[in-house]
């Protein structure tokens, strides 16, 4: 089990006597601290078996007991995760508080911090209606589209910068699915002209094309949810489903693949053979994840004159820069076949995958955990829900959006992070169950995004909200500010499952001079500045950057601190915002 992870505080920059940092500054972060509970949980992985692990549980499931399609997606998510509750005699915590739901949903499905103005127009009316207009508002925000783009980055391609990010930035917002996206990656045709439909999605596979094993996993991790690397050398001692003829069955749809000058090709002929665990040479046999043997079109044998011809041919496109032209009998886009097929296991894996990935972004935590075991032994903690939401989301082609929309307005993702039982005795629940809301590291965009956000001049902000939509310059404003939070995530590690804020990271914010004016030259100290009372100042830079008001004993202890600042007001103000912005109530979306 890790033991949990308390919250991490970092300490402002000062050139006070140690004695006024420990009266006040150290104070002030002491009560930060607390103001948010800790990031804790049992994090003990439950691989639960299933009932008959000779079949999968997805086929256990009977799905005429399920919801009809027409339930709307939150409301299946609240009956299964509330009755799994019930069942259990557990408690659910209750509905967070509105700012605290408004900085989620925000930095959740937009990457960034609400301004002034949606902070307002949230907070004036407690309803459920108000909730579902405010989650709709954000979903059809360009910021949206942008932010899942990102994510889709790094789930295929580790966030690294290259063309098929540009794919993605080009075509999310376009309107492309996840199960175009799938296609189009592992078919590996692109356009060759930049801005072209096409042009970079074969990036997916160029990256990949000098490592068949990797191309092998990578594509069984990254689209189906499921690690077959184990059985490379050996059959999976305790998943029936993962043999060396599982793997190799994978790798074959691959096998055929090259690389020519920086372009992917395919040739119409090859075969991929290996040495079975008694040291014998196999030839392997295509199949999908372990399933049946698939039929392929004879295959081409060359001749030397055809051999020779086919080297100058490839020798002259990458002279001229050209991709190789396609294969006849492509077993790329047989795979691509595989996992479109309405109601085949393959368009299965893809849904449950996609589905998973999902929950385990806007709950901390997938349905089937680790990410990578989606094998029909690895039990979820809510297999109906899966079940459903994946036909679901076929059903409806692959929608992120409308999935993500299901995820947001659910009881189960509006729960408070807090675990306040009246009785000591009763534990957190495991975070499996989803009862209370799981405080999650942010990521590098979002944290970036946030304090870029946090520190600009909300007078400002809220000047550009009251003028017409039409003029666009507020949308504007926002999207300049986003460019430069991204360059401040930078600094900082994209966050794994168990984490703890690194030293690089303290010592970054603790020391770096050009972090602190990068921050804090952004518009927010001086607009405080401008304000008359203490009090003012405290409350803006409260709303500003933790979104919400500040406390009674954080309101006496600024005051104090600010008060004993007087000879250099100005620095008093810098130092309060540092500590705002560093602390980790900033670092957590809670």
């Amino acid at each position: 089990m890790t033991p949990p992870i308390e919250p991490f505080v970092i300490l402002p920059v000062s050139k006070l006597p140690i004695t006024t940092l420990c009266r006040t500054l150290f104070g002030v972060l002491a009560v930060l601290a607390l103001s948010l509970s800790p990031y804790t949980s049992s994090q003990a992985g439950e691989s639960s078996q299933n009932s008959d692990p000779s079949t999968p549980w997805w086929q256990q499931i009977i799905v005429d007991q399920l919801p009809t399609p027409d339930t709307s997606v939150d409301q299946v998510i609240d009956l299964f995760v509330d009755a799994k509750l019930k069942r259990l005699e557990m408690t659910p915590a209750p509905e967070a508080d509105r700012s605290t739901l408004l900085r989620r949903v925000t930095l959740d499905l937009n990457s960034r911090l609400p301004t002034p103005a949606e902070a307002r127009e949230f907070l004036s009316v407690d309803s459920p209606g108000q909730h579902f207009h405010f989650v709709d508002s954000r979903l059809n925000d360009p910021a949206f589209d942008r932010y899942l783009a990102h994510e889709l980055n790094w789930l295929l391609m580790d966030g690294q910068s290259t063309d098929f990010q540009k794919y993605l930035q080009r075509t999310i917002p376009e309107g492309k699915r996840w199960n175009e996206i799938f296609a189009e990656a592992v078919a590996g045709i692109a356009d060759e002209k930049e801005g072209e439909a096409l042009h970079g999605v074969d990036h997916f596979l160029r990256t990949r094309s000098r490592d068949l094993d990797k191309m092998t996993n990578d594509v069984s991790v990254r689209f189906f949810g499921v690690n077959v690397s184990c059985a490379q050398c050996h059959d999976h001692p305790y998943v029936k489903d993962w043999s060396m003829e599982t793997y190799y069955g994978m790798k074959t749809f691959f096998g055929r693949t090259f690389e020519n000058g920086g372009f992917v090709g395919e040739r119409s002929y090859g075969k991929v053979s290996y040495k079975n665990q008694d040291n014998e040479e196999v030839t392997a046999k295509l199949r999908f994840l372990g399933g049946p043997e698939l039929a392929v079109a004879d295959e081409i044998t060359l001749n030397e004159e055809e051999k020779k011809a086919e080297k100058q041919l490839l020798d002259q496109l990458r002279k001229d820069k050209k991709a190789p032209p396609a294969a006849d009998n492509s077993l790329r886009e047989l795979l691509a076949l595989q996992g479109l097929e309405s109601g085949s296991e393959g368009e299965g894996y893809l849904a449950r995958s996609l589905v998973n990935r999902l929950w385990h972004q806007y709950f901390g935590r997938g349905l089937v955990m680790p990410l990578d075991q989606m094998h029909g032994a690895n039990t979820p903690s809510h297999p109906e829900l899966l079940v459903w939401l994946a036909r679901d989301l076929v059903a409806h082609e692959f929608d992120i959006k409308r999935l993500v929309r299901g995820m947001v307005l659910s009881k189960a993702y509006r729960r408070s992070s807090r675990w306040e039982h009246t009785d000591t005795d009763v534990r957190r629940p495991h975070d499996k169950h989803f009862a209370t809301a799981k405080v999650r590291p942010l990521n590098p965009r979002q944290y970036g995004v946030a304090l870029r956000f946090a520190t600009q001049d909300p007078g400002r902000l809220q000047q550009l909200a009251d003028q017409p939509s039409e003029s666009g310059e507020l949308a504007k404003q926002l999207d300049s500010i986003e460019n430069g939070g991204l360059g401040i995530a930078r600094w900082f590690e994209r966050p794994g499952e168990t984490f703890n804020v690194s030293v690089d990271e303290a010592l970054l914010l603790t020391n770096s001079q050009d972090a602190q004016n990068q921050l804090l030259n952004s518009g927010l100290v001086t607009h405080l500045d401008s304000l008359e009372s203490d009090e003012e100042k405290i409350r803006t830079a409260y709303r500003s950057t933790l979104i919400r008001e500040p406390g009674e004993e954080e309101l006496i202890l600024l005051k104090d601190y600010l008060n004993e600042r007087q000879d250099r007001p100005k620095e008093g103000v810098r130092q309060m915002v540092w500590a705002l912005i560093t602390c980790s109530e900033s670092r957590f979306n809670f």
